[in-house]
């Protein structure tokens, strides 16, 4: 009875072995991790000259039209320099990881590409909530400037122009950046998975 017993258990563990090892093995294609690696070395390096870059038209905005500002909208635009350097500060050094990584050994590749979906889903996040305080920005520096310079009633139109297509513009930027947070989340967590299983 007990040798049936046996035979019977050395039996189910033989299946269970043989499950276990016929079960698929994700391994971590180091070909396309360094591909995705220098992939997004690029990017980022072109994003941050895009970043940089984008202060030149506020500040030659601000340097050319600064006397024609009444001071309420002078303020607003002191606040907005003052939330957006740190703001810009902060989404440089998210970017630091892919654009000048170092990429000697492939164990390096997997740990800094992990950082840089992690960074990249920060970065998602930071602009799609910059998609509504945008709106925000628009409505308040267009109401005080019209309010400032109590404009005619023809130019109440083009205010209105302006914040709507603001807000079309930064709606599509809100979704487009919410989709890129789930999907650098969604690649982290396979990127740990492979690499857990190794």
């Amino acid at each position: 009875m007990n040798d049936n017993n046996k035979s019977t258990d050395n039996s189910r563990d033989n299946d269970l072995s043989a499950l276990w090892q016929a079960q698929p093995v994700s391994n971590v294609d180091v070909d396309e991790v360094k591909k995705t690696f220098k992939s997004q070395t690029r990017k980022q390096r072109l994003y941050i000259m895009v970043d940089c870059l984008s202060l030149i038209p506020m500040a030659w905005m601000f340097i050319d039209y600064w006397n024609e500002f009444p001071p309420l909208v002078r303020i607003l635009n002191i606040g907005l320099i003052v939330f957006i350097l740190p703001l810009l500060g902060y989404q440089l050094w998210l970017r630091r990881v892919a654009a000048f990584g170092s990429n000697a050994q492939t164990s390096n590749h997997v740990q800094q590409l992990k950082k840089q979906f992690k960074n990249n889903a920060r970065i998602a996040f930071i602009n799609k909530h910059s998609a509504w305080l945008a709106v925000l920005i628009v409505i308040a520096f267009n109401t005080i400037f019209t309010l400032a310079k109590a404009a005619e009633e023809r130019e109440y139109g083009v205010v209105l122009l302006v914040t709507a297509v603001t807000a079309g513009i930064m709606a599509v930027w809100y979704v487009w950046a919410h989709r890129r947070q789930k999907q650098f989340e969604k690649k982290l967590t396979a990127l740990n998975d492979m690499s857990d299983g190794d």
